[in-house]
C-alpha cells in the first residue's frame, strides 16, 4: 500500500501511518530499529536494498530526499506499508527550500520509540557523521566513502572526523576478504611477513583499508601496487600477497565471484567461490551488528594519520600581506572594496559566491559599507551566501550576536537588493531548540548540504570565497582562543565553544580546516590595543598561542590595518 502526502507536516505523516496500519493490519511490534537514508541522488537502489534488508532486520526506514535549490518550500511525503515495504515500513519525505533546516525535528516525529536508530548516508558522506545533526542521535553511522567523488579523500576526511559508532562499506567489502587472508595466513608454518603488497583500482578506499588493516594486524608496512593492465577492470582490492621466508601467500581475483588462493608449497592454486557482495548485502551486514566496529576505527588511524598540529591546515599557502590606512573607518572602507571585487571574480568562474562576515567593532563598519561597495563592483546579490565565522550562543535578538549588529546596515539592504532569505545562512540561537552542541552541527550540516564539506576533507581546495576575521587583543579569531581547549576541536565544521575568556561564554565557531578553506581571507584590525596580537600574528603560524597566525587563504591574506593596529608590525 503506497500513499502520497502534498505540502504535509511531520505530524501529519505519523497520523497517515497509524491509519494506514490500522486499515492495512500491520503493526509496529516487530520492527527492530529506525533506518534513516539520507538520499542525494537516485532513492531507488538503496531502497531496494532497504527492502531486502527488512527480511532479517525489520523496520522503519525514513528516506529524507533533499531538495535545497527549490523554488519553493515544503514537505511532501510517500508512505508505504505491507508488501511495497517489505517486512518494514517505509516513509519518503521530500523537503524543499527552508524545510531542509530543521531536518532533525522532521525526523524526530517519526523515530520508533525505544528502538536504536542507525543513519546511512549513500553518497555525499559528512566528513563528521557524529556531528550530522540526523548522525548525533544514532547509534550506528554509515558512509559509503566509495561512492562520493573523491573516495580517498572521504576516507581522510572520516579518519579525522571518525567517532565510535561510524563504519563505511568500504570496510564493509572486505570482511569476506579478510577472512580469507586469515585463513590463508594461519595454515602452518605461521610466520610473519616480510613484505605484503595489495594491488587494486587506484583511488579505491576498500584497497587503502585493506593496507591499513594488514598493517595494523601484522605490524609490517604494506605496499599498494596498481592492478596488472590487463586486469583493470577489477573494482575494488585485485590481489593480496604476503611474502614470507617458507614461501608465498597469493590471494588473487580472477572474475566477480572467485579467488584463487595459491600457498607456500603449492602454486597449483585453489579456486574458492567469493562473489562481490551487493548493496543489500553489505547493509544486511551493518544492521546485524549495531555495536561499534572498533577495528575500524583503528584501521582507518593506521591508514591515515592524524592531524594534531592545526598549523598544518595553514601551512604552506601565500605569506600575508599588509594593507595599512588611517583608521578604522577605512580599514572597512578598504575590506570591503576588496572583498566585492573578490566575490565579482568569483561569479564571473562560478554560479555561487560564498561570504563569510564577523564581528567586533571593525567587522560590524566593514559589514556596512558592503552594500555599496557589491554595487559598485557589480556583484549579483542573489548569487551570493553569507555565513559567519562564529556566533555568541545568545537569544535571537541579543545585542550581544555578530547578526543582530549587521541586520540593518547589511542584511536588510541586500535583501532589497534581492538577495534571498535562503542565502543568509544564520547561526542559531537557544530561542531555536537546540543545544549548544546540537547548534554547531546543525550549522556544520548547512555547510555539507551546500557542498561545503568536500573541500574541508583535503587542503588545495576553497569553498568560501572571501573570509573576514577580526582579531582581538588576545589574538584570537573568530571563537578560537589562545590555549583554549576548544580550539583542538578539527574533527566538525562549527564546534561548541564552551568557558569562552571573552564573554558570553557559551559561543559557535567554524574550525580550523574549515577557516582555511577560503580563497581570499581579509583580518580586519584597528586600535592600538591590538598591536601586540598584530605583531604576533606575523611572527609564523602558532595556532595553539595566536590563533591569528593559523589562518591563511588558498589565493590570499591579507591583514587590513589602521596605523594604531600595524604600529609594532615587524611587517606594517
Amino acid at each position: 500500500m503506497i500513499t502520497t502526502l502534498t505540502d504535509t507536516t511531520a505530524s501529519a505523516i505519523d497520523k497517515q501511518m497509524i491509519e494506514m496500519r490500522e486499515t492495512f493490519g500491520a503493526n509496529t511490534i516487530g520492527r527492530v530499529l529506525t533506518l534513516i537514508i539520507i538520499a542525494t541522488g537516485d532513492i531507488e537502489e538503496p531502497l531496494e536494498a532497504a527492502i531486502a534488508a527488512s527480511h532479517e532486520h525489520p523496520a522503519r526506514v525514513i528516506v529524507v530526499d533533499a531538495d535545497p535549490e527549490a523554488d519553493s518550500s515544503g514537505l511532501d511525503a510517500e508512505i508505504r506499508v505491507g508488501r511495497d515495504a517489505g517486512a518494514g515500513e517505509i516513509v519518503i519525505l521530500h523537503a524543499r527550500g527552508d524545510v531542509l533546516w530543521a531536518l532533525d525535528t522532521l525526523v524526530m516525529a517519526l523515530l520508533l520509540p525505544d528502538a536504536p536508530i542507525v543513519t546511512w548516508w549513500p553518497e555525499n558522506a559528512p566528513g563528521s557523521p557524529v556531528h550530522d545533526v540526523l548522525g548525533s542521535m544514532s547509534q550506528r553511522r554509515i558512509t559509503d566513502s566509495a561512492a562520493c567523488a573523491d573516495p580517498l579523500a572521504t576516507l581522510k576526511r572520516l579518519r579525522r572526523g571518525y567517532a565510535s559508532g561510524d563504519s563505511d562499506f568500504a570496510w564493509a567489502r572486505l570482511t569476506r576478504w579478510r577472512g580469507l587472508v586469515a585463513s590463508a595466513y594461519e595454515v602452518p608454518p605461521i610466520s610473519t611477513p616480510t613484505r605484503i603488497e595489495v594491488s587494486g583500482t587506484v583511488d579505491n578506499p576498500s584497497v587503502a583499508l585493506m593496507a591499513g588493516w594488514l598493517e595494523h594486524t601484522l605490524g609490517v608496512e604494506a605496499e599498494v601496487l596498481a592492478p596488472p593492465a590487463d586486469d583493470s577492470d577489477f573494482a575494488g582490492v585485485h590481489s593480496v600477497r604476503l611474502v614470507r621466508t617458507d614461501g608465498t601467500i597469493d590471494l588473487t581475483r580472477v572474475d566477480d565471484a572467485s579467488i584463487v588462493m595459491k600457498l607456500p608449497g603449492d602454486n597449483t592454486g585453489q579456486h574458492v567461490t567469493m562473489p562481490r557482495r551487493t548493496l543489500a548485502e553489505l547493509l544486511t551486514e551493518e544492521l546485524r551488528r549495531l555495536d561499534p566496529d572498533e577495528v575500524y576505527g583503528e584501521v582507518l588511524a593506521t591508514t591515515y594519520s592524524s592531524i594534531s598540529d592545526a598549523a598544518t591546515f595553514a601551512d604552506g599557502k601565500p605569506e600575508p600581506t599588509d594593507l595599512v590606512v588611517s583608521d578604522a573607518e577605512a580599514v572597512a572602507a578598504a575590506a570591503a572594496e576588496a572583498s566585492a571585487q573578490q566575490l565579482a571574480a568569483a561569479l564571473e568562474e562560478r554560479a555561487l559566491a560564498h561570504l563569510v562576515l564577523t564581528g567586533g567593532t571593525v567587522g560590524t563598519k566593514t559589514a556596512a559599507a558592503l552594500p555599496d561597495a557589491l554595487e559598485k563592483a557589480g556583484v549579483d546579490v542573489t548569487r551570493v551566501h553569507l555565513w559567519w565565522g562564529d556566533e555568541r550562543f545568545v537569544g535571537p535578538d541579543s545585542e550581544e550576536r555578530n547578526e543582530v549588529g549587521v541586520r540593518a546596515t547589511l542584511l536588510e539592504p541586500l535583501q532589497r537588493a534581492g538577495m534571498p532569505v535562503r542565502n543568509i545562512h544564520v547561526m542559531p540561537s537557544p530561542a531555536d531548540g537546540m543545544s549548544l552542541d546540537e547548534a554547531a552541527a546543525w550549522y556544520g550540516q548547512q555547510l555539507d548540504q551546500m557542498g561545503g564539506d568536500e573541500p574541508f576533507r583535503t587542503r588545495g581546495r576553497a569553498f568560501f570565497d572571501v573570509l573576514m576575521l577580526g582579531v582581538g587583543p588576545d589574538g584570537h579569531v573568530a571563537s578560537l582562543f589562545p590555549e583554549h581547549r576548544d580550539q583542538r576541536q578539527v574533527g566538525a565544521s562549527a564546534c561548541a565553544v564552551t568557558d569562552s575568556p571573552k564573554p558570553p561564554p557559551e559561543r559557535i565557531s567554524l574550525t580550523w580546516p574549515v577557516l582555511n578553506s577560503a580563497r581570499h581571507v581579509a583580518l580586519l584590525v584597528a586600535g592600538e590595543e591590538k598591536a601586540g596580537a598584530v605583531r604576533d600574528g606575523h611572527e609564523g603560524i602558532d595556532p595553539w598561542a595566536v590563533p591569528a597566525s593559523a589562518v591563511r587563504g588558498l589565493e590570499s591574506t591579507t591583514w587590513f590595518l589602521d596605523e594604531a593596529a600595524a604600529g609594532r608590525s615587524a611587517g606594517a
